[in-house]
């Protein structure tokens, strides 16, 4: 029943990504500066041995701009990553994608943003063997944009599975937008 919930969720966060039009006014001099198609990033994320998931990932990142308007744009952020988890299934190392919506405010290079979304990691354990570990994500966090150059983004986060429960987690990202 929950991995039911899960997969609405995750069916939901696709459909809304697919249906939100772009709204992006170009001639504006904000947008030209601070509002990037694509970003790539390198993402590190960690429970930091709190909670009962503890995990450390490493994510390679992709941005995606899917609306836009001079102060705010909402993002469609996807990768691929290898981490470590250790939780009720075991000690695991892991790859995972994640799938998450990004909605920031603010201006001048300076954002808050809500991230909201998952992460689907497949692990691999000597007693459990192949697990499939799904994380439902929700993160708060500041962006710094260097237009064209630096991307540097520094979130806290809390990350659900539903037979292992809530676990906080911090995390860092830096990139270049293109």
């Amino acid at each position: 029943m929950k991995t039911i919930s899960f997969i609405n969720l995750a069916g939901f966060i696709l459909l809304t990504c697919f249906s939100v039009n772009a709204q992006i006014n170009s001639s504006s001099r904000f947008y030209k500066n601070y509002h990037p198609t694509r970003i790539f990033s390198v993402e590190l994320s960690s429970t930091l041995r709190i909670g009962p998931q503890q995990n450390t990932t490493l994510f390679l990142n992709t941005q995606y701009a899917l609306w836009q308007k001079p102060e705010q744009f909402l993002s469609l952020k996807t990768g691929v990553g290898v981490g470590f988890m250790r939780n009720s299934f075991g000690k695991m190392a892991a790859i995972g994608i994640p799938l998450q919506l990004v909605y920031a405010v603010g201006k001048n290079g300076h954002f808050f943003e809500i991230t909201s979304g998952a992460r689907f990691m497949l692990g691999f354990s000597l007693p459990e063997g192949l697990q499939v570990v799904p994380f439902a994500m929700q993160t708060i966090g500041y962006r710094y944009q260097i237009p064209k150059e630096v991307f540097f983004n520094v979130f806290a986060a809390l990350q659900y599975h539903p037979n292992l429960g809530f676990s906080p987690m911090l995390g860092i990202a830096v990139g270049y937008d293109y």
